[in-house]
């Protein structure tokens, strides 16, 4: 079951990770690729303010390395044409009348023609411009993409009244970007969602600590549980066998073997009392909480078993403030003391003295119980508030217990927000709630 349940976190928790990965590159890829689109934007936006008249055909002084020179337009501070500023790649327009006949071509950027190059139009240079022209046209779409073999070009059409004009915008350079980066997105992925899948295998071996515990807790619990109620079963089995094996014989005669049966109904109603007790105290539902004088209430728990320790050969000795009230269930709280200190008296040595103590310190009531004995080895202080762990292992019913009683006093201190430890020191075992 545990390692199912790891194998479901870590399926999980590559799942969730793996689509905040996906969904931040996607973010990254998108917020790119917008950014170029409006540049695109941009620059057809530039490209058609760009007046027929202003259209300078690129003749042979470009062949000599005389740029032309800058074009201003008035009003608007745009940078010269033929390098436009803040764009990577050139721009074409190529201007046509309304018969769809191409009547001049203009350059963003100068370009080179051959010495033997005798042209004075522009538009007679170009015989690829004038065919992706054509071939816009002929599609009648507004805007696109078409393709040469090293070549990608976005288009986009603007109607004039002399005709329309076309400005196209290279972006091979852009796309080239777009795709560096869409390699680099998936080249960090890919070892990330390994680092991701260690890092889950790591988690889930932590985060199952606490479950896999309670499982095993769980396991015990039950075992423990079916050992306690099959021993009262056993008994009353066998002397319900003595009594029917010999029907002639009158009740009072068998007056023994009913005492057995008794005792062991008994223990199991008492069990059963305590279980159904735990369980309301765990549930943790809020107290019915009043007002009530706690010091007295120690008083009379101390009172009250006093006599039970003397019967052992114990002392029961009460270090109580008076005037300590506190806002919770009386009987819940009388019962944990209760608890505490009988289990004192039961599990100290012959002889010893119960220490009971209240005092409030900082705001904070503070009740231990102190036996002095043998200490407990540390791994049974993690396990002694187990439900039906006994310190006993062979399980011994000398004590009349069944291992519930520490479990429910640390759930009624919980349940009215406080806390109930052990620790054990040389000679002792002090039992300490903190409300």
């Amino acid at each position: 079951m545990i390692k199912k349940l790891r194998r479901r976190f870590i399926a999980v928790f590559m799942l969730l990770t793996g689509l905040l990965l996906l969904g931040m590159e996607t973010a990254i890829y998108i917020s790119m690729y917008r950014s170029e689109l409006r540049q695109t934007d941009r620059l057809f936006n530039m490209a058609s303010h760009v007046e027929e008249g202003e259209e300078r055909p690129i003749h042979d002084d470009t062949a000599r390395g005389d740029a032309p020179p800058e074009i201003e337009f008035e009003g608007r501070g745009m940078p010269g044409l033929h390098n436009p500023a803040g764009f990577s790649s050139g721009w074409v327009k190529i201007c046509l009348d309304t018969e769809d006949n191409v009547t001049s071509i203009f350059y963003s950027q100068p370009r080179i023609f051959g010495e033997n190059d005798e042209m004075t139009d522009s538009s007679d240079r170009d015989p690829a411009m004038i065919a992706a022209a054509q071939e816009i046209t002929a599609q009648g779409g507004r805007e696109g993409v078409i393709s040469s073999e090293d070549s990608s070009y976005r288009y986009r059409v603007y109607e004039e009244e002399r005709g329309k004009s076309i400005v196209l915008a290279d972006r091979t350079s852009e796309i080239s970007s777009m795709s560096r980066l869409l390699a680099i997105l998936v080249m960090i992925a890919l070892p990330g969602l390994a680092v991701l899948f260690g890092l889950s295998v790591l988690l889930s071996k932590w985060a199952v600590v606490p479950i896999e515990d309670a499982w095993n807790r769980q396991k015990i619990f039950f075992t423990n549980a079916s050992h306690e109620l099959k021993t009262p079963l056993t008994v009353i089995g066998a002397n319900l066998d003595v009594i029917t094996a010999d029907p002639d014989k009158t009740v009072r005669s068998q007056e023994k073997w009913f005492g057995f049966i008794r005792e062991e109904a008994d223990r199991m109603s008492r069990l059963i009392a305590e279980m159904l007790y735990l369980s309301r105290e765990e549930q943790n539902t809020a107290p019915v909480r009043t007002e009530f004088d706690l010091s007295e209430t120690a008083e009379g728990v101390c009172l009250s078993m006093d006599a039970y320790a003397f019967e052992q050969g114990k002392t029961i000795t009460a270090d109580i403030d008076k005037g300590i009230s506190m806002n919770g269930e009386k009987e819940s709280i009388s019962r944990m003391i209760s608890i505490l200190t009988d289990n004192a008296v039961k599990h100290s040595e012959e002889g010893a003295h119960i220490r009971v103590s209240l005092k409030r310190t900082r705001g904070r009531i503070r009740l231990s119980v102190e036996n002095s004995g043998s200490p407990l080895p540390p791994e049974e202080l993690e396990r002694i508030f187990d439900r039906y762990y006994r310190t006993d292992l062979s399980r011994s019913t000398d004590t009349g217990g069944f291992g519930l009683g520490l479990a429910i006093a640390r759930a009624i201190a919980e349940r009215h927000g406080g806390t109930l430890t052990a620790h054990s020191e040389e000679n002792s075992t002090v039992f300490t709630a903190v409300f």
